[in-house]
């Protein structure tokens, strides 16, 4: 019985070390640039050209003031769309809790887009100036 309990704690020692991520902050990075290019990809932004900025919409990516708006197209599953970005909003912030990134007021507070123009065949994000 003790060599069973002993195998037993060996295993689980084992296990616990072994799954300890031992990955590096560029690994990391590169994980993140990697989801993020996901979600530009899946949003069409680049490869679907803008002739009626009615057929695009925008979510904004990150909880951060400093963060801002991606540009999806319609035709994309809306809902998918959201996962991807939710999953990348927390991933980031699993990174930046790992690593000591912390957000300053300096950066410069992006307001919500008041809507989308197609500017050569490119969807493009437009902001009221009007306060």
């Amino acid at each position: 019985m003790k060599k069973l309990s002993f195998f037993l704690l060996a295993i689980c020692i084992t296990t616990i070390s072994c799954s300890k991520d031992e990955s590096t902050r560029e690994e990391e990075q590169a994980r993140l640039d990697k989801m993020y290019q996901e979600i530009i990809d899946y949003s069409q932004v680049n490869s679907k050209s803008c002739t009626n900025p009615d057929e695009w919409a925008f979510m904004k990516y990150s909880p951060s003031n400093c963060s801002g708006y991606i540009i999806y197209n319609k035709a994309v599953d809306a809902a998918i769309f959201r996962k991807k970005i939710d999953q990348f909003r927390e991933a980031q912030g699993k990174f930046d809790a790992k690593w000591g990134v912390y957000y300053t007021s300096e950066c410069i507070t992006i307001p919500p887009p008041t809507g989308i123009k197609c500017i050569d065949e490119k969807p493009t994000l437009i902001y009221s100036n009007a306060q």
